[in-house]
């Protein structure tokens, strides 16, 4: 929007005129030509003495309105009756009325198009951009609205004051605008403008003028993915970027930025032809690749780092495998399927860890020799092993050196009941990524295969470490997207069969189904689901939670139930039906099971469903939100945190923040605050000033659920600002406040040397 000049104003001066109230008196008198004489007068010094003639506004008013003459002509006086009125509204700061006035007095007394001659004009083109925004954003917009800075309209409702500018002025006005600022060269402030007020055909007409500038497309994608709030303009705006970036001439500089609007529309087809284009582009010779062919492997590479497992999948599944008679270009096609989904990027990555692994393995040393130098309660010291064990496991994080652990495996198996399925489990995000050794690694842990799936073999007792290995095994295949998908898909197999054999111990149901979801994240797979859901319905508390979970890991990001979702266009109308389905079952289901694990587990996965959903997922979020149950309260504001995760909507943080001051439940007002890290993840510098005030609430919750937004909010930026913030919160009463400061400290401070820190460290 156009900024209003503070100073420096270019009105006129003064005519040497000390008062105004005799060109006021003049009004009251009945010959037209002395009235017309007094309002000429007054327009010269009202910038002036606008304070006098404000006691006028009635009269100025009222003689605006007379639109005809005595002899029935167009009266003269109207138009510079509602000039003066209109400057005298400027200075009582009141754009709106001014803008109504000004847009009655005509192109003779307010010419938008000379918006540098005065803070005037600038202000009121401000104030009718503003109006012709709320108008187009409005749910049911008005024939007359505008927007009135004093009176701020709130989720699209109009006030009275923003009913009085007639919407047919606002459009040309602003139609005016746009012609001028594209005339001018100015495309990106026209896209703004068009963008603001979500008019796709502006969009369109502004991209086609300049010729279908390539830096001006990328400026598009960058405000509708980082500006725009609604979900559905927004994917209308791209599909019009998308079709302006195909008549770009060069076509190498346009496929990156097409690439990256085919995967935010979701359209792997089409994403898939682009990289085709490329890499059976001509070769240079039979064993030398094409720059467009070189273009294209790296295309696929940013794919895969974008984590989008299923859009990925589903890009080269549409690929063609090979080219008959050009070998150069077959070669190319196989290497862009291995990248895809053969695992060359997770085999990278992985040789990458493990050769620059450094971990200090004396930390670890000294630990245990630490914790076994303190074991004097048994719960104690059950405690402190889980936490050595998972402090191994993220310090050696997919580099597959679990040579401690081999070292010290009596002291390992110290580890028991849940802290034996920890321990286990632990294994995957060491070897995570590791697919070839997976199942030689943790064959010594996972559960015997019934022979003929006989289910009365499986014991219902312990378990721990057959659960543990088989949630390890999703860790591995499932923690990169850029693993093969054949290895993945037969693991996926493998724990599915585990899934069905295992029922009668909940435990190795429980890691099974955890293992399912993260091998068949974002699949959408009916079949998987429907499995999952079994599993549910045996009402086992410890077994129906991780199945939850896991079916809002296969549907995540779909907004399965929704009205408007994103469930993959390969599947059957029945099938997006039947999941339908499956997600209204769930949700009855959480309202009479007795399990709060049970409600729990479906409250994040339908948290999961909804990721990115943004507006679409408002109706479910709404309907969990008034829920009577806390733990789905709970999970209803985790569902807003991931539907809006790093668009920033206002509305979210305004709910968010409402809630965490709010709700009777300590783990609702926790879960958010955390909430926010994840909706402001793409501005940080955000949170740590929005949280500020809570981590002074006299509830220990919220102000743990503070330090840990901070952390996560501005984790590895070593911001000395947020450190000094959470400082004073180690010393506080609640010692899982302390905790949630230590941790919230430790994340600020990943990745940082030692020089470039403080003194804290």
């Amino acid at each position: 929007m156009l900024s209003v000049m503070s100073g420096g104003s270019s009105l006129p001066a003064s005519s040497g005129v000390a008062t105004a109230s005799g060109w006021i008196a003049l009004l009251q008198e009945e010959d037209p030509a002395l009235r017309k004489l007094a309002l000429e007068k007054l327009l010269e010094c009202v910038d002036v003495l606008w304070s006098e003639v404000a006691e006028a506004l009635p009269d100025l008013e009222a003689m605006a309105e007379e639109k005809t003459s005595e002899d029935g002509s167009a009266s003269d006086l109207a138009p510079l009756a509602a000039a003066v009125a209109s400057r005298v509204f400027f200075h009582l700061q009141e754009p709106t009325q001014a803008l109504r006035l000004a847009l009655e007095a005509g192109p003779q007394h307010f010419d938008p198009m000379d918006i540098n001659s005065s803070a005037y004009v600038e202000r009121l083109v401000a104030a009718a951009l503003d109006a012709y925004v709320a108008a187009k954003n409005a749910p049911e917009a008005p024939e007359k609205v505008a927007k009135d800075d004093d009176k701020m309209a709130v989720d699209g409702e109009v006030t009275e004051q923003q009913q009085q500018l007639p919407m047919d002025q606002l459009q040309a006005m602003i139609d005016r605008l746009l012609e001028t600022s594209c005339q001018a060269g100015n495309y990106s402030h026209a896209l703004g403008m068009a963008l603001e007020a979500r008019q796709v055909e502006k969009v369109k007409q502004i991209l086609e003028q300049s010729g279908n500038d390539l830096e001006l497309l990328q400026h598009a994608i960058h405000l509708a993915v980082n500006v725009v709030q609604s979900k559905a303009f927004r994917n209308k705006t791209l599909l019009v970027v998308a079709d302006s970036l195909k008549s770009v001439t060069d076509t190498s500089a346009a496929a990156p930025q097409l690439i990256r609007v085919y995967q935010l529309l979701h359209q792997p087809t089409s994403a898939s032809s682009v990289l085709t284009a490329l890499l059976t582009s001509p070769a240079e010779g039979e064993d030398i690749a094409s720059p467009a062919s070189l273009l294209g492997l790296q295309l696929c590479f940013d794919l895969m780092d974008s984590g989008d497992q299923a859009f990925v999948t589903a890009v080269a599944q549409d690929m063609p495998k090979m080219q008959e008679g050009n070998d150069a270009i077959t070669k190319c096609l196989e290497q862009a399927q291995k990248i895809l989904i053969g695992g060359f990027s997770a085999e990278l990555a992985l040789s990458f860890l493990h050769k620059q692994s450094h971990a200090d393995r004396l930390i670890l040393e000294n630990l245990k020799r630490a914790l076994e130098e303190r074991s004097s309660g048994s719960s104690r010291n059950s405690v402190l092993h889980g936490a050595a064990v998972v402090t191994h496991a993220y310090l050696y994080a997919g580099t597959t050196n679990d040579s401690f652990l081999r070292d010290y495996l009596d002291w390992m198996k110290k580890a028991s009941n849940w802290a034996k399925f920890s321990a286990t489990a632990s294994l995957g995000v060491v070897h995570a990524a590791h697919i070839t050794e997976a199942m030689h690694l943790l064959q010594p842990y996972l559960p015997k295969t019934p022979e003929g799936a006989d289910t009365s073999a499986v014991s219902p007792t312990g378990g721990y470490a057959e659960g543990g290995s088989l949630y390890a095994l999703g860790l591995i295949h499932g923690s990169n997207v850029g693993s093969s998908a054949e290895k993945r898909h037969e693991t996926t197999e493998y724990l599915r069969n585990h899934l069905r054999i295992s029922q009668a111990n909940e435990v190795i149901s429980h890691g099974a189904a955890l293992g399912v979801g993260l091998t068949a994240m974002g699949t959408a797979d009916l079949a998987i689901v429907q499995e999952l859901k079994q599993v549910l319905d045996t009402d086992s508390a410890v077994a129906g939670e991780a199945a939850g979970m896991a079916i809002g890991m296969v549907l995540v990001g779909t907004g399965a139930g929704n009205t408007v979702n994103s469930l993959p266009d390969s599947l059957s109308g029945v099938a997006k039906e039947e999941l339908s389905e499956v997600v209204a079952e769930l949700k009855n289901y959480a309202r009479v099971t007795q399990h709060e694990k049970i409600i729990r587990g479906i409250a994040m996965g339908l948290a999961l469903m909804n990721f990115g959903q943004e507006e679409n997922a408002d109706t479910i979020i709404e309907e969990m939100r008034s829920d009577r149950d806390p733990v789905m309260r709970y999970g209803a504001q985790y569902a807003l945190a991931l539907a809006y995760c790093g668009t920033g909507s206002n509305k979210a943080i305004r709910i968010l923040l409402h809630t965490a001051v709010s709700d009777v439940s300590d783990d609702v007002r926790m879960a958010a605050v955390l909430g926010l890290a994840f909706v402001l993840f793409k501005t940080p510098e955000r949170v740590p000033d929005l949280v500020k005030l809570l981590l002074e609430s006299f509830n220990p919750n919220v102000r743990y659920a503070s330090c840990m937004a901070v952390g996560i909010a501005m984790a590895g930026t070593g911001d000395a600002e947020s450190i000094a913030m959470l400082e004073p919160m180690l010393e506080d009463m609640t010692d899982y406040v302390r905790q949630g400061a230590l941790m919230g400290t430790a994340m600020i401070y990943m990745q940082q040397s030692d020089a470039g820190g403080s003194s804290d460290r």
